[in-house]
């Protein structure tokens, strides 16, 4: 056998001094045993304490030794520091995932490290990151920023998909963020736009822009999301078939779906040009035709401009609750609202329309009748 697996050495059982665990190996070349020892942190004040993270030393390195770690070849990582691992996961992250969702996870990455940097202890291992550590983090966004729970949970969940990433590659012998719970939000309230609202919409946002309302016809009629609407090219609209293709590329959970265009959104887009190259965004700078894919936020602040101007208050991603909701009242099944929702099952819909409704609708108090 090449190794003698690890154990603890505890100054005799004191904390006066160093506590290490230590191993050995044989090397390769002089064929005589090596020791190598990891140190167990003195800023553990107990015998109890020490001996736990001790204990958590030697059975992550004898796992690795009865797996075929060779010390000589393989460093430590679990000695890497923290935002050097931190920065690695967040690397390899970033080549599975899209450009915005990137910037998102850079940002709660850039603030937890900011923070290490604060309390000066960004100089540890990434071993050494635990549950405590952790949790002061997050209590002290908690008391000291002026931040909503949503955003709390924001931050913790990216976190702990880098962790779990470091985790499963043996940086770390257990994810300190699966400790943190995350904080329990209110419901968002859903919103939908009365008829006179979405008969003032019909009569001045396309003189006012087209293009924006060309973007609410999709949300109201085909339920799109707006990053989908600024990843949407003309190849992806097969307008005379009536439908619109989204890769998987280009949807929220990575699989091609086909969308239905109603004949009515048809008609209120008549004067639609797709007459472009097939492979330029229909909605890049300025909500125009372009060769540049653009953040969904550029939506939102059209949408806004013109809102405030007509004194609407509702957003534009409650034209999807609008639809869905005047699909239902229309007398359209679930299934068919699940289907040009996209959602993987008639359980979503369902509970997605109970949020638009819970009361009943005035065609029930005006044309419900028994005997």
């Amino acid at each position: 056998m090449n190794y003698k697996l690890a154990k603890l050495l505890d100054n005799n059982n004191s904390l006066n001094g160093r506590w290490y665990v230590y191993y050995y190996y044989r090397h390769p070349e002089t064929g005589q045993f090596k020791r190598f020892r990891k140190g167990v942190s003195s800023k553990l004040k107990t015998k109890t304490a020490r001996r736990k993270k001790a204990d958590e030393y030697i059975k992550a390195i004898n796992l690795r030794l009865k797996r075929g770690w060779n010390p000589f070849i393989d460093e430590d990582i679990q000695l890497t520091n923290v935002t050097a691992a931190i920065e690695y996961a967040m690397n390899l992250k970033a080549r599975t995932i899209k450009q915005r969702s990137e910037w998102t996870y850079r940002s709660v990455v850039k603030h937890f490290v900011a923070y290490l940097k604060k309390e000066g202890i960004d100089k540890l291992t990434i071993e050494e990151i635990n549950s405590r550590i952790v949790q002061k983090y997050f209590d002290d966004m908690l008391m000291n920023e002026p931040i909503s729970k949503r955003t709390y949970n924001n931050r913790l969940t990216p976190l702990k998909t880098l962790f779990e990433l470091l985790r499963k590659r043996e940086y770390i012998g257990h994810n300190p963020m699966l400790a943190i719970d995350k904080l329990r939000c209110d419901e968002p309230a859903i919103s939908a736009y009365t008829s006179n609202e979405l008969e003032l919409i019909r009569k001045t946002l396309p003189k006012h822009n087209y293009e924006l309302y060309v973007i609410t016809q999709l949300i109201y009629y085909c339920f799109l999301r707006p990053a989908e609407i600024v990843r949407l090219q003309y190849k992806d609209i097969l307008y005379d078939a009536s439908i619109i293709v989204i890769p998987g590329t280009k949807s929220k959970n990575k699989k091609s779906q086909v969308i239905t265009i109603p004949d009515h959104f048809k008609l209120n887009l008549k004067d639609w040009d797709l007459k472009q190259p097939a492979n330029h965004y229909i909605f890049s700078t300025n909500l125009k035709p372009g060769t540049r894919e653009v953040a969904p936020t550029r939506i939102a602040s059209r949408w806004r401009d013109y809102a405030n101007a007509v004194g609407i208050g509702k957003n534009i991603y409650d034209f999807k609750h609008t639809g869905n909701g005047n699909a239902f009242d229309q007398g359209f099944n679930a299934r068919d609202i699940q289907l040009q929702n996209r959602h993987s099952s008639l359980d979503e819909t369902q509970k997605y329309l109970n949020k638009f409704r819970r009361i009943p609708s005035d065609r029930f108090k005006e044309f419900y009748n028994g005997y």
